[in-house]
């Protein structure tokens, strides 16, 4: 834990990024968009500043002044240092400028600025690490206004030079209350440059005094951290004393040490201390151990599985998954999952499982099947899916042949995740033999996933697996062609029609209806032409949809021509109308305005001249003409004041 980085994060201002916003108006159909301003110059964004401009123009020049500004924007920006609106931004603007101007313009301001100003104006300086500010900052922690007082000692921390550590050690401990943790920070951050500089002694010292004082959780925590990198040699031993402490903070932080320093050496240390650890320093260091990635950890690990406290022995189960790897730690692990350990250390060990790496644990896997208990069982076809393992799929498809429900549930889930062409058989074969809806249903639900991934490769036997099954079979197989949509799909949907059973018949139809390319369209329109009701009803439906939503141009309007003849009624009529109004063809208009005679469709015929004339583009004459007309006979004809008011604004538009 950085607690130097924290402090300065808890002054930190909002830096606004500005952005320019362009509104692009359109002169008409086919204009082009206007090209961008020039990003304004230095000696412009200088202006700007310099101006009355308001807030925004010079917020957005400080950002860019902070990107291009050179020594020429110094004076402009040191100018609004004591403006309480965008102090922020010109210090932003100038900390990142490399002249040594720039720290003379905020030694300068702290006799100009007050209250939050100076105080950004410190942290400014703290972040140049200015030395020669250091005799100006050190009176500042004494100032009576608190932020003022706190951003000072801060600064002196991030500035480090030995007269600034040396002022805030002595000043530490006579700190009054409300800038004695800001102190303690900049103690830190003083350490943490010592280190940085290559003084890794001065900053050992640092945080070793630190640690023995009252400063907050978190800054000890800090100099913890930084005390085990800058005496290295030590390391281990802090960990350990922090490990076998009382401090869950210190321990946890004591488990991320152990997974972050180096060395070979010092795992084998760390294991042969776990043993003895109380148990909250066990479950830490397993857990760096863990992290850690050292396998020569494994054995202790192993043993410590067996622990009697249920907390311990799962945090070992949970590293046994990181640092094992061979199948006696598979057989480990799986004997977790049947034993009287509790739910905590079997959910632990399945989690172990999914993640432990090695060429054996698949195989492990798959052969701790053999002789399993049902639970335990399907449990492992569970997790060998989870793993994506190349067992996965004979264990699943021996799994079918089970006589528990529950290995067969598992093994359904894995060969929808896993299989292809090669088990689909398989599973179609559970949906034509089960008798139990809910078994179905998960082979339904397996086959569909199947599908999603193979599609058209399934086809074959979905097909062949409808011949000769029942009508609850032969539908559910139906409803799975008919979701792969190839042509050869299509075939079996309108085969299907014909069918005896009246229930598949009228689902095929309802099928048809909703096919998804245009090679349904044919057998659309024989629906449409036929007598049965129902049928008509879907078919054309099912036409109009096609027309509406793939066809194109030339085709579109055949295809809607053709519509209009197959309506009987005025509902129908009504629907053609509309996938009118989306046809971007001009001529459509001819065969639209006839139907405005009609007072039961004339609205619908309105809406759809209007949405044609909507599109018809001014520069062509002819189009225009027949636009024109159109509109003018929905003003004439049409009551309705909405639609009439949307016929004259396109009217009006097109003029």
């Amino acid at each position: 834990m950085n607690m130097s980085r924290a402090f300065w994060s808890f002054f930190a201002v909002l830096v606004l990024s500005g952005a320019v916003i362009a509104v692009a108006g359109h002169a008409g159909e086919g204009a082009e968009a206007a090209a961008p301003p020039a990003p304004l110059t230095e000696p412009e964004l200088i202006a700007v500043l310099q101006s009355d401009g308001d807030w925004a123009q010079k917020q957005e020049a400080c950002r860019r002044l902070r990107q291009i500004g050179t020594r020429a924007s110094i004076p402009a920006l040191a100018a609004l240092l004591p403006d309480e609106t965008l102090s922020h931004l010109a210090r932003f603007a100038l900390e990142s400028m490399p002249y040594p101007e720039v720290d003379q313009v905020f030694l300068d301001a702290l006799g100009t600025t007050e209250g939050l100003c100076r105080t950004g104006v410190i942290i400014s300086i703290g972040a140049r690490r200015d030395a020669n500010a250091v005799p100006l900052l050190i009176p500042l922690m004494r100032d009576a206004h608190v932020e003022t007082a706190r951003a000072a000692a801060g600064a002196l921390g991030r500035i480090a030079t030995p007269e600034a550590i040396e002022t805030l050690l002595a000043y530490r401990a006579d700190a009054p209350g409300v800038t004695r943790g800001a102190v303690n920070e900049g103690v830190l951050a003083a350490a943490e440059h010592c280190a940085a500089a290559g003084n890794p002694d001065r900053a050992a010292e640092i945080y070793e005094g630190l640690l023995a004082s009252d400063a907050s959780l978190e800054v000890r925590l800090g100099a913890f951290r930084g005390l085990v990198f800058a005496r290295p040699a030590n390391a281990q031993d802090r960990i350990l004393d922090a490990l076998r402490g009382d401090d869950a903070m210190f321990r946890d932080l004591a488990a991320q040490l152990v997974a972050e320093t180096e060395g070979t050496a010092l795992t084998g240390v760390y294991a042969q201390a776990l043993p003895a650890l109380p148990a909250g320093g066990q479950i830490a260091l397993l857990r760096g151990l863990a992290d850690r990635g050292d396998a020569a950890a494994r054995p202790t690990v192993v043993e410590l599985t067996k622990s009697a406290d249920a907390q311990v022995q799962v945090a070992a189960i949970r590293a046994l998954g990181a640092l094992g790897s061979s199948g006696d730690d598979v057989a480990t692990l799986v004997a977790f999952l049947a034993s009287a350990a509790g739910e905590a250390a079997a959910e632990a060990a399945r989690e172990a499982l999914v993640s432990m790496r090695g060429d054996d644990v698949d195989s492990a896997l798959a052969s701790s099947i053999a002789g399993a208990a049902p639970p335990v069982h399907a449990t492992l076809l569970t997790l060998l899916a989870s793993r994506r393992a190349e067992h996965a799929i004979p264990s699943a498809l021996e799994g079918l042949a089970a006589g528990e429900a529950d290995v067969r549930s598992a093994a359904l889930e894995a060969l929808g995740l896993l299989g292809g062409p090669a088990e689909a058989p398989a599973v179609i074969g559970m949906i034509t033999k089960t008798a139990d809806a809910s078994e179905r249903a998960s082979a339904e639900s397996a086959l569909n996933a199947i599908v999603a991934r193979k599609g058209e490769q399934i086809l074959p036997a979905v097909l062949e697996a409808m011949n000769g099954a029942g009508p609850d079979v032969r539908l559910v197989l139906l409803q799975t062609a008919a979701e792969i949509g190839t042509p050869q799909a299509l075939d079996a949907v309108l085969t299907a029609m014909q069918d005896a059973n009246p229930e598949i018949a009228g689902e095929a139809v309802r099928m048809l209806s909703n096919w998804a390319s245009l090679d349904a369209a044919p057998h659309l329109e024989v629906l449409a032409r036929g007598e049965d009701l129902t049928r008509y009803v879907l078919g054309l439906r099912g036409y109009v949809r096609l027309a509406r939503e793939q066809a194109q141009g030339g085709q579109k309007m055949e295809m809607l021509t053709k519509a209009l003849e197959l309506a009987r009624r005025p509902d129908e009529v009504k629907l053609v109308l509309g996938a009118w109004g989306t046809l971007n063809e001009p001529g459509a208009l001819a065969a639209l305005k006839p139907f405005l005679d009609q007072a039961d469709v004339r609205n619908e015929a309105a809406l759809a001249i209007i949405g044609v004339a909507g599109q018809v583009k001014k520069d062509n004459a002819d189009h225009k003409a027949l636009a024109l007309d159109a509109l003018n006979a929905v003003l004439a004809k049409c009551e309705d004041a909405g639609i009439r008011d949307n016929a004259q604004k396109v009217l009006d538009g097109l003029q």
